[in-house]
């Protein structure tokens, strides 16, 4: 058959002019062989996949109409748009663009997407045209509001449209120029207030469905001091607990790109946009009962699959069964008798299946499962008629469907001309059943050697080692791999060629985060597509996506704190951990953004204005290990102190490093090594700190750190050079530059003269470097723990006596004792004071007790 086909294809590849070798049997398109993209050196051709489909327009008669979509695939992708079904004349870009006129209202407009391997078609999007633009009236005008520095002051703006749907975008004021204030797009805006926000004004932008715009009135925001001094909880919203995602296995993708999964005994789905995991069906104990999804019931199921009417099927391991979950959720049991164990075909509840657990859709609308305990593959239609597909027992043979052999296979995938994959998982080989008409033809081993060992070669077929192979993907003419050793394999179906896609060879599998060639992957779980040609992992430790290049990065994870039954989040909306035992920093940017470096959940986010929550760095949950990427993507092994210059450019110290956070959120080193300690200036790469425990900016852009008793200064390009103090001599002399000398220097701050105040010792005193840095002198106070200096100059810094304060020229007082307990308020008190910065003018946030908190001055 092999020979066969080889001959046919190599013959109809040769009338066309092409000399290529192919072998095997393709899955990529109805045809034997996909079709091969001449522009990319003959490779397989993948089909159009449309990721973004065109949307309802409403537009005015006179006014533009614009169509638009998105579309992956094998270039050249050629585009043709129809109205109610017929060619538009000249429309054949991924956007139609043209004059709304009253006749077009109601039509249909829809656009074919052509490339090398087929064509597909979008969804039709509604055009609604309008002889007049639609009347808006604005219901309730914000009103102004006077309010005390330091509470919520809310707006409130209320409108109607006469056609389409309001829309509201909110704006600020403090002058000419309205700015539109971010995320701030519903009919309520609120803010917490500082007193710089004394006489902004604010105004909605309302319009109803993107026309005639019209501005509300504008609200005057009047903030007075408070009598005394306030202590309140820094406003956060969207914090929540992940769900529990503990030992995964299926995954599957929606049509709409969302992903369903299996976490132990449940089925649970992450969203598209990687925020939310929601409940499907299923319960945390093992059962068996069919019923409304919170009733329902598993017992260790392995694989699932969907169809287009949304129904999900699922591979019920340990009940040897075949579950259907409806698209409202109710459960039922197609095929298979639960608690009984066996081989028989048969209909519903009469046919027996042994342990089944890979399970797949064929475009013949039947489902195909491999069974591990049988090592059989059997096929199973929509009315839960069961038969044996291919398999007779347990062995490694090939041939006709019902004598070859397969060794406890674990999952299937099927192509679009019916052929169906098999991981055939204790033989370390892919199997490939080849359609013949409605019914199995043979049974061949398209790739691996049978030999298990880390090695995992790479090659053509036979030649390349895929070790306990367990779950599988196809997508056009590439099936994609998980193998034992942690690899993600890909297999051309036509030349049967076996590549790495990610993951470490030569290692156990493991748990890490990264480039292709360094990321670590577990050894079982599932694998689906994923947007923009990338992959969507079910690891047993985490959700993980993995890019079309390979890189890894985890999406949620089994290790992350606050895990909860009733969790919905994912690694973004965890709450801080904040232990007191543990450092932790907090700064402000430019934008008002308070920002927490949290050493227990290894992350540095930062908190909105308006209390919205968004990662700048780190994995919650992730190994132990620094590395570099954006958000997510990067990972930490310590964060600590931390501070933003004038752009928003975060920087932080993370065990032995300080690495810099840009303002797309890629961290990277910037000087040090956060893995590897010492006491050595010199470039971003040879510069080496044993720990730094103090880390602020100064006027001039460097970067001024605490580190090995000395106060050492890092220029933008990473060169480290000591400032004050000498590496490795513990002591505290006050005096000229060179002479001076640090006992153990901790937090930093900068007054707004340039000089530099830090916290130095066990005692807890503060230093001053002039600042000309010419020469070091110790302030009377002692028991300092953390400081901050606002642009007056003026010191906060907390104490065993609780939040301190040494003005200008003045002497020290207290602004809120230490208590026995957290007290909010304007007779406040507060536990110890972990760290702090300068929110505003008369505002401080103060992290104490595992709280962010927010200390209003008079």
């Amino acid at each position: 058959m092999w020979l066969t086909r080889f001959s046919l294809n190599a013959a109809r590849m040769a009338l066309a002019g092409v000399a290529l070798w192919l072998a095997g049997c393709g899955g990529g398109g109805a045809a034997d062989v996909p079709a091969l993209a001449a522009e990319s050196g003959g490779l397989p051709c993948a089909a159009p996949t449309l990721t973004q489909q065109p949307a309802d327009v409403s537009a005015t008669m006179g006014q533009a109409a614009s169509f638009s979509l998105v579309a992956t695939g094998t270039s050249p992708l050629s585009y043709q748009w129809q109205r109610n079904g017929v060619s538009i004349s000249g429309a054949t870009s991924a956007g139609y663009a043209f004059t709304a006129t009253v006749p077009d209202n109601g039509s249909v407009f829809r656009a074919v997407v052509t490339n090398c391997a087929g064509s597909a078609t979008s969804n039709g999007a509604a055009l609604t045209v309008t002889t007049s633009p639609p009347v808006l009236t604005i219901t309730q005008q914000p009103a102004d509001i006077n309010v005390v520095a330091g509470t919520q002051a809310v707006f409130n703006v209320g409108g109607t449209c006469s056609a389409g749907t309001l829309g509201v975008q909110w704006q600020r004021s403090g002058g000419a120029a309205w700015a539109d204030i971010a995320s701030a797009t519903t009919s309520t805006y609120s803010l917490a207030t500082a007193i710089g926000d004394n006489g902004a004004q604010l105004r909605a932008l309302l319009n109803c469905s993107g026309q005639s715009s019209t501005p509300s009135r504008a609200a005057l925001l009047t903030v007075t001091a408070p009598g005394s001094v306030t202590l309140s909880l820094l406003p956060i919203v969207g914090l929540r607990d992940q769900a529990d995602i503990a030992s995964m296995t299926g995954i599957d993708q929606d049509p709409a790109g969302s992903f369903s999964f299996i976490a132990g005994n449940r089925i649970k789905r992450l969203s598209a946009d990687l925020s939310t995991i929601t409940p499907v069906a299923g319960g945390l104990y093992a059962g068996s009962a069919d019923g409304a999804a919170a009733d329902a019931s598993f017992n260790q199921p392995f694989g699932l699959t969907q169809d287009a009417a949304g129904n999900l099927y699922v591979a019920d391991s340990n009940n040897h069964t075949i579950r259907r979950i409806a698209a409202n959720g109710t459960v039922s049991t197609l095929a298979g008798l639960a608690g009984s164990s066996g081989t028989t075909d048969g209909t519903g509840s009469a046919a027996r299946f042994a342990r089944p657990s890979g399970i797949a859709l064929g475009p013949d609308g039947d489902l195909y499962v491999a069974e591990r305990d049988s090592h059989l593959i059997r096929r199973v239609t929509a009315a839960g008629v069961v038969t044996t597909y291919a398999g007779s027992s347990s062995g490694y043979a090939d041939g006709s469907a019902l004598s070859a052999k397969f060794n406890s296979p674990r999952n299937v995938a099927v192509a679009s001309n019916g052929d169906v994959l098999v991981a055939d998982t204790s033989n370390h080989r892919i199997r490939r059943i080849l359609r013949n008409g409605n019914a199995a033809g043979a049974v061949q081993t398209l790739a691996g050697d049978g030999s298990f060992g880390p090695a995992s070669p790479d090659g053509i077929g036979a030649a390349a080692g895929i070790s306990n192979p367990c779950c599988m993907v196809l997508r056009g003419n590439t099936l994609t791999v998980r193998d034992y050793y942690g690899l993600l394999r890909q297999i051309d179906l036509t030349t049967a060629a076996v590549t790495t896609l990610s993951g470490t060879r030569g290692q156990p599998f493991g748990f890490a985060d990264g480039p292709a060639t360094a990321a670590r992957m577990r050894d079982v779980s599932g694998v689906t597509g994923a947007a923009n040609g990338g992959f969507m992992l079910a690891d047993d430790l985490g959700l993980r996506l993995v890019s079309a290049a390979g890189d890894v990065r985890t999406i949620a994870s089994d290790y992350a704190m606050n895990i909860t039954q009733a969790g919905v989040g994912t690694l973004a909306q965890m709450p801080f951990g904040l232990a007191v035992n543990r450092p932790q920093s907090v700064a402000v940017d430019p934008a008002g953004n308070v920002v927490i470096s949290d050493s227990t959940a290894r992350t540095v986010r930062r908190i909105s204005p308006a209390g919205t929550v968004t990662l700048a760095s780190g994995l919650v949950g992730g190994p132990n290990a620094p590395l570099d990427g954006i958000g997510s993507a990067a990972q930490w092994s310590l964060p600590g102190s931390i501070a933003s210059d004038g752009a928003g450019v975060l920087y932080a110290a993370d065990s032995f490093g300080v690495r810099r956070i840009g303002t797309d959120n890629a961290t990277t080193v910037l000087a040090g090594s956060p893995a590897e300690f010492g006491a050595a200036d010199g470039n971003a790469s040879t510069a080496r700190f044993n720990g730094v425990s103090g880390l602020a900016i100064g006027p001039d852009g460097n970067i001024f750190v605490s580190a090995n008793n000395a106060i050492r200064r890092i220029d933008l390009a990473g060169n480290v050079s000591t400032y004050a103090g000498l590496i490795g001599a513990s002591a505290r002399v006050d005096g000229p530059i060179a002479t001076a000398r640090f006992q153990a220097p901790g937090t930093i701050g900068f007054a707004p003269d340039g000089a530099v105040y830090v916290i130095d010792g066990l005692g807890g005193v503060i230093r001053r470097v002039a600042p000309d840095g010419s020469s070091v002198s110790t302030l009377p106070i002692t028991g300092a723990s953390t400081l901050a200096v606002d642009a007056a100059g003026t010191i906060y810094y907390g104490s065993t006596y609780g939040l301190m304060v040494q003005p200008v020229g003045g002497t020290p007082s207290i602004l809120i004792p230490q208590g026995a307990s957290i007290v909010l308020g304007t007779n406040p008190s507060l536990l110890n004071v972990d760290a702090l910065a300068i929110l505003g003018p008369k505002q401080l946030v103060v992290l104490s007790g595992s709280q962010i908190l927010k200390v209003t001055l008079p």
